[in-house]
């Protein structure tokens, strides 16, 4: 059950405790363009996605055991992090199989891991922010609000979206926020999206967004922000590079007309030189950090690139083959990790 405090401090840590000895501390938010001298002016937070409990599997291990999570609470008093921005898959309804597809089978799921005994040492001192991704409806969603997305939307909206940053309108799934030197945008890439296939991947015809998420998050990058703010943060479930050459179509590399006109806005804002613009993925059980410069002779600096680290999963299987490869000069692989169970 969501409870919202008022009249608390900016950047000031405060310690709860509930009634069932449960206690913890989280700490304000930094004052917009500001970072803060308690953590050396360094602003910090975790990003990742995809959880499974009791994967890999050990019959000697707790049935809700997380690995993930034990590899992540150590960092949390080392690196003193603002948030966990989640990127999706937060359940896997359909993994290993479906065992059904009504309310409470979904929010069953959530319990479960809700319920580990690892859950505790990330989320104590650690507020987490979430966007929706496909393993909380069904594999590879873009049916919309259409049948299972009812069932799966109830857990989704009662656990996460009431405790999340505001909504940019109040029936929107897609959210916006300022902390400190850098402003987000949370993506909703599964309630509004056409259908994968309906289409070639180039076809200005398919949309990822849907045109009022469009609407709203071109009208985020060129607002005016305050001062003191220096990036801003564009979250996707899906990665925005067409370099995954396994599931291509579910991730922007099957948006690709879609994708272009997001990036020119990108390049218009980052010519500035005043903001950096990010986008942060998840969702293919590997690393990447790849570049998106803008054309060369076009009207943008090299200065407007634009970067995105897809990062993920924080406890889920690795995939045993290599997913990712440069395929021209639009995607420019940075940096590539795979073969990791937990990665942060």
């Amino acid at each position: 059950m969501p409870l919202t405090i008022s009249r608390l401090r900016p950047d000031t840590y405060y310690q709860y405790k509930t009634s069932n000895n449960h206690t913890g501390f989280f700490k304000t938010a930094h004052e917009p363009g500001r970072t803060s001298t308690k953590t050396d002016d360094l602003f910090t937070f975790f990003t990742s996605s995809c959880i499974k409990p009791h994967f890999p599997y050990n019959p000697l291990h707790h049935p809700l055991v997380i690995p993930g999570f034990r590899h992540l609470s150590p960092w949390i008093s080392r690196l003193h992090p603002q948030f966990m921005l989640f990127l999706g898959d937060f359940i896997y309804i359909d993994v290993p199989r479906r065992f059904g597809a009504d309310i409470e089978t979904y929010r069953q799921e959530y319990r479960m891991v809700y319920n580990s005994p690892d859950w505790p040492s990330v989320s104590e001192n650690l507020p987490w922010i979430h966007v929706l991704d496909d393993h909380e409806i069904a594999n590879d969603w873009d049916k919309n609000t259409t049948g299972l997305y009812v069932a799966a939307a109830d857990p989704w909206i009662n656990y996460h979206v009431s405790v999340n940053p505001p909504k940019v309108r109040p029936e929107a799934s897609y959210f916006s926020f300022v902390h400190g030197p850098a402003a987000f945008f949370l993506l909703d890439t599964r309630r509004y999206r056409s259908s994968e296939f309906a289409a070639p991947s180039n076809s200005s015809s398919k949309t990822m967004l849907g045109a009022q998420q469009l609407e709203d998050l071109l009208a985020w990058l060129y607002k005016p922000v305050p001062s003191g703010i220096r990036w801003k943060i564009i979250v996707s479930s899906v990665p925005f590079t067409k370099n995954w050459q396994v599931g291509t179509q579910d991730t922007w590399g099957g948006y690709l007309a879609e994708r272009q006109v997001i990036l020119k806005s990108m390049w218009d804002v980052g010519s500035s030189g005043e903001i950096q613009i990010v986008v942060l993925s998840g969702d293919r059980h590997e690393f990447a950090a790849t570049a998106f410069p803008p054309p060369k002779g076009g009207k943008w600096p090299r200065s407007a690139t634009v970067h995105e680290f897809s990062t993920s999963p924080l406890s889920q299987f690795y995939l045993p083959v290599r997913t990712y490869a440069q395929m021209d000069e639009e995607d420019v692989a940075i940096k590539f990790v795979p073969w990791f169970c937990a990665l942060i």
